[in-house]
């Protein structure tokens, strides 16, 4: 998912100066304001992160990730095809320390450019000879276009690179299945004991995390809880027929589940 790499020439230019005797006060950051939780049930600020509050706003913003339009067709998701991107103002040499800025247009399968935002691209700049590289921050206009400003660093040659990781359907389902308690791993627990007539008694048992307070793997009274003391991870195994609770000797991986139904699975593949 790859688009076509263009060739700048950066020229060579002194940009900064060393602050020669000048006194720089230390910047001490402002006490944030404490921030709720969506939950409501405990407070989190700015300052348990060690971050000011424009830092915090910041990353609230860029954790806001536009919401696409529902599709059922999949040629109406994002194609690496036939989307593209170009360099505004495009010359035949720079300077170091000037800007570039980049402009990428999302199109479908079927050409039409897309309405809305929400895919994923990366861009960068570099030159492959000297190991040089820089990544520019994407901005999604949330209406299929996007801009990058990339940062002119060193002399020579350099080329810009836009990969787009996932479209924005795709993301939606990653988001999706990420807030969810969905159990995408199950786990066996092994049950080892003495029976009422002093035999040895093995019982394999299914086993999973528990998602939070309500996040029970199975509902009722199924299931033995246990608590790893390191991590706090809660964890539930079905209930043996025989032996007790406390007799779990240990657990392995199960099998991994595939979240996706078909249609997100071709979003994928797409």
């Amino acid at each position: 998912m790859e688009f076509v790499v263009n060739n700048i020439l950066v020229l060579t230019q002194a940009l900064w100066a060393l602050n020669g005797g000048t006194h720089i006060k230390q910047f001490q950051l402002p006490r944030p304001k404490p921030v709720p939780q969506n939950n409501n049930s405990s407070i989190i600020s700015a300052s348990d992160m060690g971050i000011s509050d424009e830092e915090w706003d910041r990353l609230q913003k860029a954790m806001d990730w536009p919401i696409p339009d529902q599709i059922t067709n999949l040629n109406q998701s994002t194609s690496p095809v036939h989307s593209s991107f170009s360099i505004v103002g495009l010359k035949e040499s720079y300077k170091v320390g000037e800007k570039i800025s980049v402009t990428i247009t999302a199109r479908d399968h079927n050409k039409n450019q897309k309405r809305y935002g929400g895919d994923f691209f990366k861009a960068k700049l570099f030159n492959s000879k000297l190991k040089a590289s820089v990544y520019g921050e994407v901005v999604d206009h949330r209406n299929g276009t996007y801009s990058v400003a990339f940062l002119l660093l060193w002399e020579g040659q350099a080329q810009v690179f836009v990969r787009l990781e996932h479209s924005s359907e795709v993301v939606q389902i990653i988001k999706k299945y990420r807030d969810s308690s969905f159990p995408r791993s199950h786990y066996i627990g092994y049950f080892e004991g003495l029976g009422p007539n002093k035999t040895r008694i093995y019982e394999v048992m299914e086993c999973n995390l528990k998602w939070g307070p309500d996040g029970s793997w199975k509902k009722g009274n199924c299931c033995c809880e246990y608590k790893d003391i390191k991590t706090g991870t809660m964890w539930q195994c079905e209930r043996p027929k025989t032996l007790s609770c406390d007799k779990l000797v240990h657990h392995s991986l199960g099998h991994l589940e595939n979240p996706l139904n078909m249609f997100e699975q071709q979003l994928f593949s797409k």
